[in-house]
């Protein structure tokens, strides 16, 4: 199992930084985040000739803060100003990211073998490959978040020790200096931290003829005081320090406080207020469902190249049942722990239904190695085997018992399977990924195609929960898994610059709304 998980951390670092220098020109957003990190490292963050005194002179994506920028700046620094020095930062911070993702899920009670199938699944979404390899600013922000829901999980769990927790607020504090959406990832820490927080060891009454009164209101106040001080000095006033700490180049360009305060207002303004008009801007809610991806490049000669950021569909649909499902479970169950996965990404992810300014689907991208833990429980859950939240720090499994052998079997077969086969299955089902929503309404065409997941997905379910021995259920639910993982591959050309001809590229555009 230990060779496994360092089997897919390697497989993932090779897709991560193969060909990682082409594109060879700025794709998408690098021309704002990848020339500001060369224009930190000129030094060209002074006062802007003819403009006002608190904007950084050559710096364009002002509006957030510097630490993704100065991470780009040092694969800059590393590499030269090459567009494999743009992206070198960005492919380490999603490696390190899936390396959170397997501590993250035992933590959260899963078993080895799920917390593996977690890993899987969250190496097989396409949206955390697409970041890894573009120098823009949502991997670190999605590296941090992990990191700091981690640390979160360690403090609670290991004897509330004041050190996990400051690095816990160091860690979301990195996240907030990267982008302002980094602040969930606090939210989501404060929230583990309230959930399973330390209880007050009981009073005991010493003797008979020597009771202690009743303690007052002061007391109580003091207590409760006493208890808030290390959240409040370390998921609030660390991060604080953090983020006006990350503007130290700007602080030596010889701006002044009272021009770094003007530019966090007009930070505020344009993230807040913009309503730009932009082909691929997508509202939050259809995220999950993957209604509309975002192309950062495509070109068409004898064959199709392009970079789209997109989740794996039957990931993310998956995730999407079970965000109602598991929580579902949980309350029948009277397992509050059960629920936690899923109030993870609702803690990521609800917040931006509130906003109303222009976004696109790649914020989720923070989100999704939560979606693939949410999987995994469900799938845990539907075998059988219960959540064990661990006493101690969780170590790497060592050895591989005889039990795994049908799973990796049915694993290595579900994908297979779904790589080779795949296009002959995809003419027998094109009408309903295209035929229907291209002729009729889109919204019918996703109700046609939600409809017959959700009926795939609640067959599965029944499946795996009445099949009568163990290694049955596990063999069919990491199928599906396998499964999930081949349809990554299957879209991975379309993910990492890989030429195909033009009628691989339509089968490969479901919808409409993806072009």
């Amino acid at each position: 199992m230990k060779m496994a998980v360092f089997a897919v951390l390697a497989i993932s670092a090779v897709l991560r930084l193969w060909s990682l220098g082409t594109p060879t020109t700025f794709v998408f957003d690098e021309v704002y985040y990848a020339k500001d990190a060369k224009a930190i490292i000129d030094g060209r963050l002074g006062q802007k000739q003819g403009g006002q005194a608190w904007e950084p002179g050559d710096l364009v994506s002002w509006p957030h803060p510097e630490c993704g920028k100065l991470a780009i700046a040092l694969g800059i620094l590393a590499f030269g100003d090459t567009p494999f020095g743009w992206r070198f930062a960005p492919a380490l911070a999603g490696l390190a990211l899936l390396a959170c993702v397997y501590p993250i899920a035992r933590r959260l009670g899963l078993s080895r073998g799920w917390a593996l199938g977690a890993l899987v699944l969250a190496a097989t979404d396409l949206l955390g490959i697409a970041q890894s390899r573009i120098a823009t600013l949502d991997i670190f922000v999605a590296l941090w978040t992990a990191v700091c829901v981690l640390l979160a999980l360690k403090y609670v769990q290991d004897g509330h020790r004041l050190r996990w927790l400051a690095l816990c607020g160091l860690a979301g504090g990195l996240a907030v200096s990267t982008k302002w959406s980094g602040a969930l990832a606090l939210l989501a820490a404060g929230v583990l931290l309230l959930l399973f927080r330390r209880c007050a060891p009981r009073q005991h009454v010493a003797a008979q003829e020597h009771t202690e009164p009743v303690p007052t209101a002061r007391p109580r106040l003091w207590r409760a005081l006493r208890a808030s001080l290390p959240p409040i000095l370390f998921l609030v006033a660390l991060p604080a320090a953090l983020y006006v700490a990350s503007y130290a180049f700007y602080f030596a360009a010889g701006h002044s406080f009272a021009d770094w305060w003007e530019m966090q207002r007009q930070a505020f303004t344009f993230n807040f207020n913009l309503h730009a008009t932009h082909s691929y801007a997508s509202e939050a809610p259809t995220w999950i469902l993957n209604t509309r991806p975002v192309w950062y490049f495509f070109e068409s000669k004898a064959e199709y190249h392009g970079i789209v950021a997109m989740g794996n569909p039957l990931l993310w649909w998956s995730s999407a049942l079970a965000l109602v499902a598991v929580p579902a479970a949980a309350l029948l169950g009277r397992d509050r722990r059960l629920a936690v996965p899923a109030l993870l990404v609702a803690l990521l992810y609800f917040p931006w239904f509130a906003t109303g300014r222009t976004s696109f689907l790649y914020y989720m991208t923070p989100v999704a190695p939560f979606l693939a833990i949410l999987v995994a429980t469900g799938l845990q859950r539907l075998c059988g085997t219960p959540l064990r939240w661990p006493r101690r720090r969780p170590s790497l499994p060592c050895g591989v018992t005889e039990t795994a052998f049908w799973p990796t079997l049915a694993f290595l077969a579900a994908t297979a399977a779904t790589t080779l086969f795949w296009h002959p299955v995809e003419r027998g089902i094109g009408w309903l990924f295209w035929r229907v929503p291209a002729s009729s309404s889109r919204l019918l065409g996703y109700v046609v195609a939600a409809a017959g997941g959700a009926f795939i997905c609640a067959l599965l379910g029944w499946l795996i929960s009445h099949l009568r021995t163990l290694a049955g259920r596990q063999a069919l639910a990491w199928s599906y898994v396998g499964v999930i993982a081949g349809l990554g591959i299957v879209f991975l050309p379309i993910v990492v610059d890989i030429g195909i001809s033009p009628e691989r590229y339509y089968r490969l555009i479901w919808f409409t709304s993806w072009i």
